[in-house]
């Protein structure tokens, strides 16, 4: 009696490349396509992989705007908390930064709070705050995700010395 050969099963793992096709060999050893399902799988997840990046790009624009946001703050306090420094030239010295910065806000974008800087007393807490909207200032999708809101950011200093 001849003896079989016994064919050597492939595990499902292992490739075999037959022209410019790829061809994985089941356990069975029958041969299956892999290109239908692999141009299946990119159809699938490109979406959600562009998603992704654009998210993450809105996000990160988002970050930085409200970084922005707070140094502009800061910088108009410090301004502010002077001697002989004023409401004005605090609201001035922010809206400079935010136009630095290339962000678009309108004209109540800075708020002081009561009492200003005008008339505090020294060591009196004064707040800046500064708000912009999103949806113009987040170039690459717009504010997509943060479509219709506000982006803001508060900082209190003391005033060092009264206004003479």
């Amino acid at each position: 009696k001849k003896k079989k050969k016994k064919k050597k099963t492939l595990l499902p793992e292992e490739w075999l490349v037959r022209g410019n096709r790829f061809i994985l060999r089941c356990a069975t050893g029958v041969a299956v396509h892999r290109r239908a399902v692999a141009t299946v799988e990119f159809v699938l997840c490109i979406p959600v992989l562009i998603a992704v990046t654009f998210a993450t790009v809105d996000l990160c624009s988002a970050m930085f705007l409200k970084e922005t946001l707070t140094i502009a703050a800061y910088e108009g306090s410090r301004v502010g908390i002077r001697s002989g420094g004023s409401n004005a030239s605090a609201i001035s010295r922010a809206e400079a930064v935010l136009t630095e910065r290339g962000v678009t806000f309108n004209s109540e974008a800075v708020t002081i709070s009561s009492p200003g800087f005008d008339s505090a007393a020294t060591l009196d807490m004064i707040t800046v705050t500064v708000q912009v909207p999103c949806a113009d200032n987040l170039p690459v999708t717009g504010g997509v995700l943060f479509a219709g809101q506000s982006l803001s950011a508060t900082v209190t200093l003391r005033k060092e010395f009264a206004n003479p």
